[in-house]
């Protein structure tokens, strides 16, 4: 077997001369590490919490105990919908003030306003910018009550968007230690809360009729913000229509002032508008 010199002189000739090519491959595999693990130390960092209840039992107690600390919440996040006819991602503000009180304003590409989004205990306020065009009326609005072109209720993302199961009943019974498994039932529906047997901390809600999932929300990369413990990923995925919506948050902030002004929504006098009341 012929070798060929790799200097400009005798590049393509003959030789005899064999290259030992292991420390070339020594070098290269040392600045790819190098590489990979500089890569690993900028942007979001995964970092492990501490455990959030050390006996299972108690976990609905203290789960609800861990959302009434928070007062007032604040978080950018990335907001994401998949679904067979649509799919897209906004940037998102959102602002939390107990009680019941949830505003979101969403910017898309460039920093361009897509729309805000008010969300009360009885009532929603909807202002599409894009299309220039204002929606208000009960939340319980069984037509009305759709965020953004999916069938998940304005009431589910509500809850979704503050890190809390879209429904929740303290009463909830422990069936099985192993695993984790806390379940509730209303009427015909039943709830099921995945909880870390590990690490006490929620890890999916899963909501069925007949035995069979329609409905999922998972939580996911928890993060301990002023002593709350909040999961930076939210997903709402509805089983049959194949829709899912996801919010992952960037930064957070947990009961800080909150002025009034910041979640007031002002709309044009030559908006189109839609009032039900």
């Amino acid at each position: 077997m012929r070798s060929y010199l790799l200097s400009p002189e005798g590049l393509g000739k003959p030789s005899h001369w064999k290259i030992n090519f292991r420390p070339y491959l020594i070098w290269i595999l040392g600045i790819f590490l190098l590489i990979l693990f500089s890569g690993c130390g900028g942007g979001m960092r995964m970092m492990r919490v501490k455990s959030f209840v050390t006996k299972l039992h108690l976990w609905p107690e203290i789960y609800q105990q861990n959302f009434q600390r928070m007062d007032s919440f604040h978080g950018k996040a990335k907001l994401t919908v998949e679904s067979q006819d649509f799919s897209g991602n906004v940037s998102v503000e959102t602002y939390w003030v107990n009680p019941e009180h949830l505003y979101i304003k969403a910017e898309g590409p460039l920093g361009m306003d897509v729309g805000k989004m008010f969300i009360g205990k009885k009532r929603f306020i909807v202002y599409n910018q894009y299309n220039n065009f204002f929606t208000s009326g009960s939340i319980d609005d069984p037509y009305l009550n759709r965020f953004w072109q999916t069938n998940v209720s304005l009431k589910e993302l509500k809850y979704a968007a503050l890190g809390f199961p879209i429904h929740w009943d303290p009463a909830v019974t422990l069936v099985d230690t192993v695993n984790g498994i806390f379940i509730t039932r209303e009427d015909e529906i039943e709830y099921q809360y995945l909880v870390n047997p590990e690490n006490g901390l929620l890890e999916s809600l899963e909501v069925s009729r007949n035995n069979r999932v329609f409905l999922q929300q998972d939580f996911k990369n928890y993060r301990v913000v002023g002593g709350v413990y909040f999961p930076s990923i939210i997903q709402i995925t509805l089983v049959d229509q194949k829709e899912r919506v996801s919010i992952f948050y960037e930064e957070m902030e947990v009961n800080i002032p909150i002025d009034p002004e910041i979640y007031t929504i002002d709309v044009s006098s030559k908006v189109k508008q839609l009032n039900v009341n």
